[in-house]
């Protein structure tokens, strides 16, 4: 990690004078030092949907609405709002910094046989680390929702609102479209730093990939520049888009290094938090609800700790149990796997181009360049890979492109084993190349999260239980020749691409390279999380024993509780999972004040 912060120290250097660190080191100073006894809302988690809550309960001047945020204030980081300096908040006092536990005969190529979880723990949350990638995935995801839940608020026509509503498309072909919004606070744009993202275009669709000017339009098949979240260059996170704007309101308290250990239930009602502020242990209490939205990991978690869960796992732990519902089952994420290329001609970034002289300044002045790009992930492709997904336009497979090298800083963060980086040792040969990521977009394979024990300073235990169904390794190795495809055809074969690895890896040589076998053998040894989980306090039909939350995000048995975020979602959708998290949280804010924005059939 020494080359990723020596990078990072060097550009930073360079960025501190921007004008938005004067703007924000003004707005830390609104944020809530000392908290009050009692407010009407509490919002627990300041992320990709506690921020959007907040913000939103917070319109209405005569309620008062305290956010809770466990890690640090944003506004003074410029590693978090540089995009290009996204590795650097990875294993970081920002990052909660989890790892799976280990599972027999699968991830066997990285360290401990655990994959890392990194989730945000400073306010934006993992919106603030992430590749900025706005997908809101298909149609066909949220009918299937509303369909179980029996509740319509939940289908694509009702939600497609609330997307609209979050955005301002910044993207001039799509300003007019009827599927996009614009004068919200959260910014949409296109990047296009790298010269190699048309190549790889053309490519696919030379592959069979049809050109798609819009995947967050009428269908998602095909292959663009990929829809992110930038303004300026700039990374455009929940919390500068939803909260920075509106510090100022005196009736919202946002307090960071607050962590919420537990819920306060009395009479099977939510009645305050504990929480631990700068070290200081205090409860604060809510007089209408508490809306919990600390992901995926810690919401089960903070449930869990107060008596909400399973029955037979609290008493293990000796935690007196108030409702015995399924939270932390139901644990789905996308996973996908990693093809190096390398190319002979300079189309993408070099590692070194991060801290030279003219990136700095063409990111200073113009906000563009290498350093106004994340992870260069700036082309997505969605393809429907069997009869069934075709004949539904429902997508199956997603492929990233992240156009940098993938050498031994990009394995690191993908936590490959020492073994396994020697084997893909070539990969640090060559400055220009890029990674082809086939991922599987809606697994069979499900997980679950349990307490590690009642001390709420003990990670959680976190079992992903992935590629355990057949069906997910044949997605991903379907993908795999996909990637192939779109690597060997002409505009790629132009400026001399090929795999890094060309033969046999040692985990797999028993089986005849290139082979189904050898492929799933592979795709077992090292296949990687894209960081998507969902689904552990799910939301199913009132009365549903599977189900955590009703389509309304009340805690089922408890008053005056609900969750907002994406451990909400009973399937994994379609596609990256931040976008589908905003809209959870707009959602929320308009259940909780009694209103719902009228549908649109498209």
């Amino acid at each position: 990690m020494s080359a990723i912060v020596n990078v990072g120290l060097v550009v930073l250097a360079a960025v501190v004078l921007r004008q938005w660190l004067l703007n924000d080191s003004q707005t830390s100073a609104q944020l809530a030092e000392t908290l009050n006894s009692s407010y009407d809302y509490i919002v627990v988690g300041g992320g990709s949907a506690g921020s959007v809550v907040a913000s939103r309960l917070s319109e209405d001047p005569y309620v008062s609405v305290l956010l809770l945020e466990a890690g640090e204030f944003d506004g003074d980081r410029p590693q978090v709002f540089i995009p290009g300096l996204a590795l650097l908040n990875l294993r970081s006092n920002f990052d909660w910094w989890y790892m799976s536990e280990p599972q027999d005969g699968v991830m066997t190529g990285l360290k401990g046989g655990r994959s890392y979880w990194p989730r945000g723990k400073i306010l934006g949350g993992s919106s603030s680390l992430n590749a900025m990638q706005y997908v809101r995935a298909s149609r066909h995801d949220y009918d299937r929702w509303a369909e179980y839940t029996k509740d319509e608020g939940w289908s694509y026509q009702h939600v497609l609102p609330y997307f609209k509503k979050s955005e301002d498309i910044q993207i001039p072909g799509l300003q007019n479209s009827p599927y996009h919004g614009q004068g919200g606070p959260f910014t949409i744009n296109h990047l296009k730093s790298q010269p190699l993202s048309a190549k790889i275009i053309q490519a696919g669709q030379a592959a069979g990939f049809p050109y798609n000017e819009d995947y967050n339009g009428r269908t998602m098949e095909g292959i663009c520049n990929s829809q992110v979240n930038s303004l300026n260059g700039e990374r455009m996170s929940t919390g500068r888009a939803f909260i920075h704007p509106v510090l100022g309101r005196p009736n919202l308290d946002v307090a960071v290094r607050a962590q919420v250990t537990k819920i306060v239930i009395k009479n099977k009602k939510a009645v305050g938090v504990e929480v631990i502020k700068d070290g200081r242990k205090c409860v604060v209490n809510a007089n209408k609800e508490i809306i919990l939205s600390a992901g995926a990991v810690n919401s089960p978690q903070i449930l869990m700790l107060s008596g909400i869960g399973p029955k037979k796992h609290l008493e293990s732990l000796k935690i007196p149990v108030v409702v015995d519902l399924p939270v932390g089952q139901n644990l789905q994420d996308h996973m996908f796997f990693d093809m190096g290329v390398r190319i002979r001609e300079p189309l993408t970034s070099a590692w070194q181009d991060f801290k030279n002289w003219w990136s700095q300044q063409q990111f200073k002045w113009f906000g563009t360049g290498p350093l106004s790009s994340p992870f260069n992930l700036e082309v997505l492709a969605f393809k429907s890979t069997t009869k069934e997904t075709k004949e539904k336009d429902w997508p199956d497979l997603e492929i990233h492109f992240i156009e940098i090298m993938p050498n031994n800083i990009l394995m690191d963060i993908f936590n490959y084993a020492e073994e396994t980086k020697a084997e893909l040792a070539d990969r640090n040969r060559g400055d220009y190349g890029f990674t082809c990521l086939p991922s599987i977009m809606r697994p069979e394979s499900i997980g679950n999260i349990s307490l590690k024990s009642a001390d709420p300073f003990d990670y959680p235990l976190i079992y992903a239980n992935y590629l355990a169904a057949q069906e997910d390794r044949e997605v991903l190795i379907r993908g795999i020749q996909e990637c192939k495809k779109i690597v060997n055809a002409k505009p790629l074969q132009d400026v001399g691409a090929e795999f890094t690895e060309k033969g046999p890896e040692s985990a797999c040589k028993q089986h005849r390279y290139d082979s189904h076998e050898y492929w799933e053998c592979l795709v077992k040894h090292r296949a990687l999380t894209i960081y998507h989980p969902i689904g552990t306090c799910k939301m199913g039909p009132k009365g549903d024993p599977t189900a955590v939350v009703d389509p309304e995000l009340r805690v089922q048995g408890i008053s005056g509780l609900r969750v907002a975020d994406a451990s909400i979602m009973p399937w994994l959708v379609s596609g990256n999972t931040n976008a589908p998290t905003i809209m959870i949280g707009e959602r929320a804010a308009d259940l909780i004040k009694g209103k719902k924005l009228p549908p649109l059939d498209l």
